[in-house]
């Protein structure tokens, strides 16, 4: 492994609303791996080349080229590079009441990974850059925050332009898994986003959680077998992966009103 690295955690001010204190550039081999409980330490990495995971507050993410990764203070996360394709990435470390204003009003709650941001390499370049230069400490942090800044500010932009797509994204995938156990698990893992922030912008369009929409679509599956098929209760029970036809008839006709049976006899006599 090949690291170069800038400490600057004997220079500044305690009082400072924003401290930098390492940043560097890594060619990871094989081996990288690291480990933290309770972090005492905000990161940003952008990884140049190379693919690995992260896993952070229960979320597990496959972090690749050009994308960047967020470590939270107080977070608990493991991080490495694959053995095939390691990392090679730019990092800072940074603290101080400016830098959790920013992290507050410009990145999402529980997410830590945002995909294909190669327009930020200039930036890390550029913070990277100014350590390497013979300057006050002072100045350095002036310059740094600028390009610090850019990276917040594109983030931010680029979550709420997906975020414009992203309950749509969910509910397609819920969707398609409609004849499946459900596991919001998966689809979080699939789309990289934290179960609580997958559940609040979704009800935020659709006023209903990701389960409850899933649930409904059940339902109408149902109502469709009943009404345009021959299956049996029990088939149709078993083709959309409720129990058992018990809870599946008690299901039905909570939401209907009707038991399976007695909705097929209407709807096929309407």
């Amino acid at each position: 492994m090949i690291e170069k690295f800038k400490n600057f955690t004997a220079l500044y001010d305690e009082n400072e609303p924003l401290k930098i204190d390492i940043v560097g550039e890594t060619y990871c081999d094989k081996t990288f791996k690291i480990e933290r409980n309770n972090s005492d330490l905000n990161a940003f990495e952008f990884i140049i080349d190379g693919k690995g995971t992260l896993e952070i507050d229960d979320q597990y993410l496959t972090v690749e080229k050009s994308d960047v990764f967020f470590l939270k203070k107080g977070s608990s996360h493991k991080y490495q590079s694959d053995s095939k394709e390691p990392w090679h990435k730019f990092w800072i470390v940074f603290n101080g009441d400016f830098a959790e204003s920013l992290i507050n009003c410009y990145l999402p709650k529980d997410v830590y990974l945002f995909k294909g941001c190669d327009a930020v390499k200039r930036y890390f370049e550029e913070i990277v850059e100014t350590t390497r230069k013979d300057m006050p400490y002072d100045v350095m942090v002036n310059r740094i925050t600028i390009s610090l800044m850019h990276i917040f500010i594109y983030i931010r932009n680029r979550v709420l332009m997906e975020n414009e797509d992203l309950p749509d994204i969910i509910r397609k995938k819920l969707d398609e898994s409609i004849e499946s156990p459900f596991n919001l698990d998966n689809l979080c893992k699939g789309i990289n986003y934290s179960k609580n922030y997958v559940i609040h912008v979704f009800k935020n369009k659709y006023n209903l959680t990701p389960y409850q929409y899933f649930l409904d679509k059940k339902i109408d599956a149902a109502k469709t077998y009943l009404t345009h098929t021959n299956l049996s209760v029990g088939s149709i029970a078993n083709t959309l992966h409720y129990a058992d036809q018990q809870y599946f008839s008690s299901s039905f006709k909570k939401a209907t009103g009707y038991s399976p049976l007695e909705y097929r006899r209407k709807t096929r006599k309407d």
